[in-house]
């Protein structure tokens, strides 16, 4: 899934045994469905959220 937002691209990445997460790429990201790609965090940036879409703790 994506969906564009003013501040970039929200995509849905499939982690395998992970799951699911969501990440906002930036809007000249040229990554497409099906693509493998490499993912690196900015831990003072990473919001969680519980099953219900709650905020569930910040890093």
């Amino acid at each position: 899934m994506t969906e564009s937002a003013f501040m970039g691209i929200y995509r849905s990445v499939d982690c395998g045994e992970l799951g699911k997460i969501t990440v906002r790429t930036d809007g000249e990201s040229d990554v497409k469905a099906g693509d493998q790609i490499g993912l690196s965090f900015h831990t003072n940036k990473l919001h969680f959220f519980d099953s219900k879409g709650l905020s569930a703790a910040y890093s």
